[in-house]
């Protein structure tokens, strides 16, 4: 187990297949560590905005999107920027949510109207869109995290639970939870840190494991998770221990 201070607080964190950490401030300042939590890279954002999707899973290429800008970028594994660009004004009301597919495209959540889209990137045309009226009250949706899984998207509703769709943005169940805690995805689960927690959903069974973790003074506000290591942070510190599931 190690324990390490950190500089700042985390307000979003992601980690890759290869279990390298990557941490972003406020700011958008972004840290990549190494499993050790040896830092290997650092990317400052070329204009202040809030960034609201980190997504590192991919590994060769880490997506950002920027939901105040309406922009979303990517760097390579050296943190170096490829491009940033402007989502089209003239396809989409206001994109809320956005995260890559399997396919080299984005899933957007647009909320006027609310709809979930999937945009080709290399000519800016929508590919695919569905109403989420195919839900039974769209007014009681309350969005606040996406990602793509296993050829599946997976949109948090904090009122809900997490809304699963099919790779043709086709609705399929509700797995139930509770909050706004933000999930990934590890082998057949969504993980997601709440009351110091770490809470394993299954996306085909709709059970949940949940794992005690180590005792703090302070209180955990992200948790990450590999094959053999959990990562947890809190404002001021970053503990990292070996463990494995059951």
């Amino acid at each position: 187990m190690s324990q390490q201070k950190l500089e700042f607080p985390v307000e979003v964190c992601s980690i890759d297949r290869f279990g390298n950490i990557y941490l972003a401030d406020s700011r958008g300042n972004i840290r990549k560590l190494d499993p050790l939590g040896n830092i290997m890279a650092q990317f400052a954002p070329p204009q202040y905005g809030k960034l609201s999707a980190l997504e590192s899973w991919a590994s060769l290429r880490i997506f950002l999107f920027y939901s105040d800008l309406q922009q979303y970028g990517f760097l390579d594994r050296f943190l170096n920027p490829s491009e940033f660009l402007a989502l089209p004004a003239n396809l989409f009301g206001l994109i809320i949510l956005a995260t890559p597919s399997s396919d080299n495209q984005l899933w957007l959540l647009d909320s006027r109207p609310l709809n979930l889209s999937k945009l080709d990137i290399n000519f800016n045309t929508i590919t695919l869109s569905q109403s989420l009226s195919q839900l039974s009250d769209t007014s009681e949706v309350n969005p606040y995290h996406m990602i793509e899984y296993q050829n599946r998207v997976y949109l948090g509703d904090g009122n809900s639970g997490i809304l699963v769709f099919d790779n043709l943005g086709n609705y399929i169940q509700t797995l139930k939870k509770s909050g706004f805690e933000r999930f990934y995805p590890w082998r057949e689960s969504l993980y997601y840190l709440s009351q110091n927690k770490l809470h394993l959903l299954s996306v085909y069974h709709n059970d949940e494991q949940v794992i005690e973790l180590p005792d703090s003074k302070t209180a955990y506000r992200h948790a990450l998770m590999t094959d053999d290591k959990v990562v947890v942070l809190s404002h001021e510190e970053m503990l990292i221990y070996r463990y494995k599931p059951l």
